[in-house]
């Protein structure tokens, strides 16, 4: 299903949630509306990071080799202050990059307490079920690993804490179920083979 085919059944909220890259996160019709200003300044962040990152590449690139061992002092202090200024544009990016995954996590949260769609620019990358849903084989939130297993007998333990039953049909997809103390805490479709960029 495409983006434009998920926001016309009319489940979603008409407005994204947030946007990373080319991935975009949609909440359910009567979820928790994100705040407009949370919005604008994940937004502002997201470019000052995108911003910071291409400076980084640049002043990266603009290092080049170290100075041959007959070059001058000139030489040495010229590419000096090219590491430096790598270095510190580096810095920057990285102190960016930290905030924009603060404000990832936080909207990860929020997808998990009420449910919201992934999308990998036109292409669905992560489905969380609103709260009280099940799967088509009525597992839940609070099901146990025997349950799980008992209706997906081919669920593939990933970590000890987590399964994964391939999706018919439909390559890279998954049911991700996700336990904590042997009770289901959230379940996910999951598209490996899309990516946010």
């Amino acid at each position: 299903m495409s983006k434009q085919d998920a926001l016309a059944t009319g489940e979603l909220a008409a407005t994204a949630a947030g946007k990373t890259g080319d991935c975009e996160d949609y909440r359910y019709q009567g979820a928790p509306a994100p705040d407009p200003k949370q919005l604008a300044e994940d937004a502002e962040i997201e470019q000052k990071y995108q911003a910071a990152q291409k400076a980084a590449d640049d002043a990266d690139a603009a290092v080049g080799p170290a100075p041959g061992t007959n070059a001058g002092a000139a030489a040495y202090a010229a590419h000096a202050a090219k590491l430096a200024a790598a270095a510190e544009a580096g810095a920057k990016a990285v102190e960016l990059s930290a905030e924009s995954t603060k404000r990832i996590a936080a909207r990860a949260e929020a997808r998990e307490a009420n449910g919201g769609v992934l999308f990998a620019g036109d292409k669905i990358r992560m489905i969380v079920p609103p709260p009280g849903a099940t799967t088509a084989k009525n597992i839940g939130k609070g099901a146990t690993v025997e349950q799980l297993k008992a209706a997906y007998p081919n669920a593939v333990d990933k970590d000890g804490k987590g399964f994964e039953v391939p999706v018919p049909d439909q390559q890279g997809v998954v049911l991700s179920f996700h336990f904590t103390d042997g009770k289901l805490t959230t379940f996910l479709l999951f598209n490996g083979e899309t990516k946010c960029s």
